[in-house]
């Protein structure tokens, strides 16, 4: 019934998250290979933490660790490159397979014989040992040629550019011009990898003999390392990274083999889409990069430095005992006290850990992969898991919406992570989750905020109207079926404020005043009935229905009923009491008329907005409202039906008034006045009143008009027998008196309601 008025209210949050669904799906498209979309890393790193690789290519590397062992042992960092030159020989002496120094090499040795007589010949304090320094071997080339009798490669680069994973950080490389590198697939011979520099230069003599690979690790927004870029562009040449070159050594490749992708390419040339070493092959982002996939156990095999050499200089010894590093990739690169800690799904580890665990994961060849047509899946599964929810909801309350939204996102989390475990595919679940919940609570907090509203409408609306324990459950559970429709036996007061002929053109002139008198004197009446348990429905003019038993069940609706009537007419005596005490209104009386009768009715709110109205249909209001007009021929008098008497007369003081005969009822019916409550009803006078008024009826209906003449006269002498009722009476007995009795005669008056 009042959902009409509220559409709007449920068709507004459809359009909103219709908006904000192609929103959500927009930018999970845009955004699906983007590293800036933190829960949804933050969920992988989970499910890689339920489900962490095996780990077991790890054992094919091993740590030298620059440690505070080591500090203490040769001395503090940073070293001279001619111990770094030693440890690389003692590596290869050990039986490393290869020797990666992963600390940047890219910049002058502090500690060199040429960088101090630079020193020394720019202060000019001791020009003659300043020269003779100067002609002393370069570290470099000391380091240069132990890496002579061991593979190897040495780091450069260790600052990584703003964000690798961008196509604006992007460089030009020749392929050609790395004899270590070559391509599968056709399209040119430049392609576009992260652009790297070298913090200063590199040794030109150290560069031939150990190949420059970049250490640079690039975490992502929120500060954790997740992807590794494996090729670079460096002074326009193609450059591995620490760990690619790690891997090679691992697998005892010459070259690596890139493959190109034909169809994807930018300024700078084309995308890699695939990188292979032997028989190993690895998926790689357009950054080549590959998304970092940890064991259990993150810890590499490792060794301090201090194990190797010890003394400083040219006091520097090798140890003699390093079997534990025969046969693997050896990477040398401080521990996480002494140098950097870069955080991880894992945890912090130190860079050398790092490239270790990167070039275990390329030679095992696994990595979990997110291809580029998972953005559009998840976009489209945003638009049809929000589609179901949306449909789903309509038939759902706020929590079980809720309820359901939840449950199907935990299937969705179930089935990303079983992709993830079984296929390594990275598939994004949340913003189909959030599409469930968007729709499920939208859609029924739309419904629930048009309850609201409708309620709120409705309590104004109704606030004048219904009894305070109705209103109270209204408040506090406004989904309640308090204003539903209802088919049940209800008591009907009908009420009428008259004016007689003569008060009516004594005010003809202040109509204003008439008006304003018959609405203060209803309002007054409507707040006496809403008082008294009853729902007040103002009809048209002076006109007022009350109702007992509904919304609410009240099992003595009846008693309440009577007991309202008593009330109206005690508030219409202050009233009038009011309209004498003025000047302008004194002489003045406003007539009340009531009629009560009980009975099935349909009650509930009937219309709309402003014009709401909680009535009832029935034969028990148009009964009363029936005797409510034949309360000005008996006289100002409370009528009541049959029923209402049978029910109540054990309560409250009554008079029989007549037996009618109503057009459409098979048979006669009582009609009652309401005298008065039980205090009066137990009173001396009204009982001798009551017992003479029954000899007269019970005369009058036997046709004899003799006695009931008698009866007449005993009544009128009884206390507080000053009533229109006996007129009435004597009016009648007198005719038939004279005429007769009909034929068939019962006793019964005839009307026309």
């Amino acid at each position: 019934m009042f959902s009409k008025s509220f559409q709007w209210l449920t068709a507004l949050p459809l359009l909103l998250v219709t908006g904000a669904l192609a929103v959500i799906a927009i930018g999970t498209l845009a955004g699906a290979q983007s590293p800036d979309h933190h829960w949804r890393e933050r969920l992988f790193d989970y499910f890689q933490r339920l489900n962490p690789s095996d780990g077991a290519a790890v054992d094919n590397f091993h740590l030298v660790l620059i440690d505070r062992e080591s500090i203490e042992a040769v001395g503090p960092w940073p070293w001279p490159r001619t111990v770094l030159a030693n440890l690389v020989e003692a590596a290869g002496t050990a039986g490393a397979k290869g020797v990666i120094l992963t600390e940047s090499v890219d910049a002058p040795d502090p500690l060199s014989p040429e960088t101090i007589g630079e020193f020394w010949l720019s202060g000019a304090r001791d020009e003659a040992l300043a020269q003779q320094l100067s002609l002393l071997p370069h570290t470099d080339e000391r380091l240069a040629k132990a890496f002579g009798t061991v593979k190897g490669a040495v780091a450069v680069s260790q600052t990584p550019p703003l964000d690798p994973n961008r196509a604006t950080s992007f460089g030009r490389a020749d392929i050609k011009s790395a004899d270590w590198l070559s391509f599968n697939g056709s399209g040119g011979d430049y392609v576009a990898r992260p652009s790297a520099r070298y913090f200063y230069s590199i040794n030109p003599t150290l560069a031939a003999a150990a190949q420059p690979s970049v250490s640079a690790l690039a975490a992502d927004g929120d500060g954790i390392l997740r992807r590794a870029p494996l090729l670079w562009t460096l002074n326009g040449t193609p450059t591995p990274s620490v760990a690619l070159e790690a891997a090679r050594f691992a697998l005892d490749a010459n070259k690596i083999t890139v493959t190109i992708n034909p169809s994807a390419a930018n300024a700078q040339g084309r995308i890699i889409d695939g990188i292979q070493i032997g028989n190993t092959s690895l998926p790689v982002s357009d950054a080549t990069a590959v998304r970092l996939y940890l064991p259990k156990r993150v810890t590499v095999p490792s060794t301090s430095a201090s194990r190797l050499i010890s003394g400083f200089g040219a006091d520097a010894r090798v140890a003699s005992s390093n079997n534990q590093l025969s046969g693997s990739v050896v990477l040398i690169g401080l521990d996480t006290e002494l140098g950097p800690a870069i955080p991880t799904a894992r945890g912090d580890l130190s860079p050398a850990a790092i490239h270790a665990l990167t070039a275990a994961q390329i030679t095992s060849g696994k990595a979990p992969i997110r291809p580029g047509w998972t953005g559009y899946i998840e976009a489209l599964a945003v638009m049809i898991f929000g589609a179901a929810a949306i449909m789903t909801a309509q038939r759902f309350q706020f929590w079980q919406a809720a309820g359901v939204a939840a449950l199907l996102s935990l299937f969705l989390m179930f089935g990303a992570y079983i992709a993830f475990s079984t296929a390594g595919l990275l598939l994004n679940p949340l913003p189909s989750a959030a599409a469930l919940f968007l729709g499920a609570l939208s859609i029924a907090g739309g419904k629930s905020i048009g309850g609201v509203l409708r309620d709120d409408n409705l309590r104004g609306s109704f606030h004048d109207t219904l009894p305070e324990d109705a209103m109270k459950k209204l408040r506090e559970a406004p989904g309640s079926d308090v204003l539903n429709g209802l088919h049940r036996e209800i008591t009907v007061l009908a009420c009428e404020l008259r004016l007689v002929d003569e008060d009516l053109r004594t005010m003809e002139n202040l109509p204003d005043e008439i008006t304003k008198l018959l609405a203060a004197a209803s309002l007054d009446l409507r707040q006496t009935i809403i008082n008294a348990g009853g729902v007040a429905d103002q009809a048209e003019g002076g006109r007022i229905f009350a109702y007992f038993n509904a919304p609410l069940e009240k099992a003595d609706h009846v008693q309440a009923g009577c007991a309202a009537a008593l009330r109206l007419i005690e508030s219409m005596d202050k009233v009038n009491a009011d309209l004498d005490g003025s000047s302008h209104t004194r002489g003045l009386q406003i007539h009340l008329a009531i009629g009560i009768a009980t009975g099935e009715c349909f009650v509930g709110p009937m219309g709309h907005g402003r014009n709401n109205r909680y009535s009832a249909v029935g034969a028990a209001v148009d009964r009363a409202a029936l005797l409510r007009g034949q309360s000005e021929y008996y006289g100002p008098a409370m009528i009541c039906d049959e029923q209402v008497f049978k029910e109540s007369h054990h309560h409250f003081a009554y008079l029989e008034l007549d037996r009618l005969k109503i057009r459409g009822e098979k048979r006669p019916i009582s009609v009652y006045a309401l005298i008065g409550n039980p205090f009066i009803k137990s009173s001396k006078a009204f009982r001798a009143l009551d017992d003479a008024h029954r000899q007269l009826l019970a005369s009058y209906r036997a046709g004899d008009m003799t006695k009931a003449s008698e009866m007449l006269v005993k009544a009128k002498s009884s206390p507080g027998a000053k009533i229109a009722l006996f007129d009435i009476y004597e009016e009648r007995i007198k005719k038939f008196s004279e005429v007769g009795t009909p034929e068939g005669w019962d006793g019964a008056h005839p009307i026309g309601g």
